[in-house]
C-alpha cells in the first residue's frame, strides 16, 4: 500500500446491506463486464446509498485512498442521525447527548478493518494510514446563523488501535470531538447522495474526491469551479504545477476511471470538463474548471428514473389532495424530488398535515407547505 494518488492494495469487497432508498429500485442481476474492469465489484442496483453533507464534501484534506474510505465509513456511521435532522428539518438544542458521547464527551466509532476493504496482508500499512488519519490536518467548511463563511481547521479524530495483535477481531476506535462531530452532520450547505461502494471501488484517491464532487452536482447535470479552489479542494495548490500535469495526474485518471465504472454498471454518473480563461488567453491554468455530468445510459438509469417519475406522480398529487396546492405549483415542487430525498419529503408531509389539522393559526396552508419544502429541498435548517 502507498500513500499516494492510487494503491494497488488487494480490496475485499463485502456485500453491505442495502439502504432503505437502495431497496426502493430493486435488484437486476450482474452483467458482462470489460476485462479491466474487476468481476467482484458491486452492481449499482444493490449500491448502498448514504447522505453526505456537502460540508463533508468540500472539505480540504490530503487523505490517501484508504483514509477517504475511513471517512466515508464514518459518514454511515452518521446516517440515522442525519436522517432525524433532515425529517425534523430543524436542529435540536444539542445534536449530540452526553449518553451517545464517551467519558471525554468525544464520539466514539469502532472501525472493523473487515469492513475497509483492504486485504489481510496489508493490516500493518492499515494501522498506519490510521495512525496518520490523527495527524493530517483537514478544513471544514461552514456558515454562522448570520451567513458568515469560515473554514474550520482541525484534525478529523484521535485514533486507538488495541496492542493485542492476537485479537480475532482487528478494529481501531476513533474518537471525534463534539464540535468537529456537529461539523459532519451539519446540513447548513446543504447535501446529497453517495455511494458507498462506488467509493470503495476506485483505484485513485482523486477519483474517489471527484467523484464526491460530481454526485453533489448530478442533479444540475454540470458546475464550474475556479481552478484554484478545485486544487485546494484536493490540496494541490502547489503540486502539478504545469497544468497538463494536473490534466495527466488528476482530471484524466479520474474521468476514464469513472467513466468505466459507470459504463460497467458500477457507478451511477461520469463527467466531461472544458477549460474556460477569463482574458482569452489559449494555454496554461484556466480560471475556470466546467464540469458536464452525466448518467449512464443503461437499463437500470430507466429504473431509477421510472422510480422518480412515479414518486413525483405521488407527491405532486398529495400536495393537490390534502394542502390545497394548484397543480401547476404541485408539479413544479415534486419535479425536485430524487430517490434519496422522497422518503425525508413524504415525512415531512406527514408531520406537517398532522399539524395543520391542530394548528388554526395558519391560515394559508398551500404557502406554509411550499416554505416548508422549499428549505427542505435546500437543505436549510430552520427553527
Amino acid at each position: 500500500m502507498t500513500d499516494e494518488n492510487s494503491v494497488s492494495i488487494t480490496q475485499e469487497p463485502k456485500k453491505a446491506k442495502v439502504s432503505k432508498h437502495s431497496a426502493e429500485f430493486g435488484k437486476g442481476k450482474k452483467r458482462d463486464v470489460k476485462r479491466n474492469i474487476p468481476s467482484d465489484l458491486i452492481p449499482i442496483e444493490e449500491e448502498t446509498w448514504l447522505l453526505q453533507p456537502i460540508a463533508v464534501t468540500m472539505m480540504r484534506h490530503d487523505y490517501s485512498l484508504i483514509q477517504i474510505r475511513i471517512l466515508v465509513t464514518i459518514v454511515e456511521f452518521m446516517q440515522s442521525k442525519l436522517h432525524k435532522i433532515l425529517n425534523k428539518n430543524k436542529m435540536e438544542p444539542e445534536i449530540f447527548s452526553d449518553v451517545e458521547l464517551d467519558n471525554d464527551g468525544r464520539l466514539e466509532i469502532k472501525t472493523l478493518f473487515k469492513t475497509l476493504g483492504v486485504d489481510p496482508n496489508h493490516y500493518p500499512q492499515l494501522r498506519q494510514s490510521l495512525k496518520m488519519l490523527a495527524a493530517i490536518p483537514v478544513e471544514i467548511p461552514y456558515k454562522t446563523v448570520d451567513g458568515r463563511s469560515y473554514l474550520k481547521v482541525t484534525n478529523l479524530c484521535d485514533v486507538y488501535i488495541p496492542k493485542d495483535s492476537g485479537l480475532y477481531e482487528k478494529y481501531a476506535v476513533l474518537k471525534i470531538d463534539r464540535t468537529v462531530a456537529k461539523r459532519l452532520v451539519s446540513l447548513d450547505l446543504g447535501y446529497h447522495r453517495l455511494g458507498k461502494q462506488i467509493v470503495f471501488a476506485c483505484r485513485n484517491r482523486y477519483t474517489q474526491r471527484i467523484y464526491m464532487f460530481i454526485e453533489s452536482w448530478l442533479d444540475k447535470g454540470g458546475t464550474r469551479i475556479k481552478t484554484l479552489e478545485f486544487r485546494k479542494m484536493l490540496r494541490l495548490e502547489s503540486n502539478y504545477k504545469k497544468f497538463s500535469d494536473f490534466t495527466r495526474r488528476v482530471l484524466e485518471p479520474a474521468k476514464e476511471e469513472l467513466k468505466s465504472l459507470s459504463e460497467n454498471g458500477f457507478c451511477d454518473c461520469y463527467f466531461e470538463y472544458e477549460k474556460k480563461y477569463y482574458n482569452g488567453q489559449r494555454g496554461g491554468e484556466p480560471d475556470e474548471l466546467v464540469f458536464h455530468i452525466f448518467r449512464p445510459k443503461n437499463k437500470l438509469n430507466k429504473q431509477l428514473q421510472d422510480v422518480t417519475d412515479m414518486q413525483r406522480s405521488q407527491f405532486a398529487d398529495m400536495l393537490v389532495r390534502y394542502f390545497g396546492f394548484d397543480l401547476a405549483v404541485a408539479k413544479k415542487m415534486s419535479d425536485r424530488i430524487t430517490p434519496t430525498n422522497y422518503q425525508g419529503a413524504v415525512s415531512k408531509l406527514v408531520d406537517l398535515r398532522n399539524r395543520l389539522r391542530n394548528d388554526l393559526t395558519i391560515h394559508d396552508r398551500a404557502a406554509y407547505t411550499y416554505r416548508v419544502l422549499d428549505n427542505l429541498f435546500r437543505g436549510v435548517q430552520t427553527q
